[in-house]
């Protein structure tokens, strides 16, 4: 690919306008793993305030219809 007659400027800016936009990438990618554990936190500790059950209750299922 021959790219002798791109202007150089339009290459540094294009090159910047893709850096920038993978920093935005990265930013927002932490923001939701950020999210995603704080939700798994929020999950744990209401999972661990649940009392256990006492003798045989909440052993079994009633699946029918």
């Amino acid at each position: 690919m021959d790219i002798s007659a791109v202007n150089p400027e339009v290459l540094v800016r294009s090159t910047l306008a893709q850096r920038d936009a993978q920093v935005r990438l990265e930013a927002q990618v932490g923001v939701v793993k950020q999210a995603q554990e704080a939700q798994g936190d929020a999950i744990m500790a209401l999972m661990g305030s649940v009392p256990a059950p006492e003798g045989r209750s909440g052993h079994t299922i009633n699946v029918s219809v």
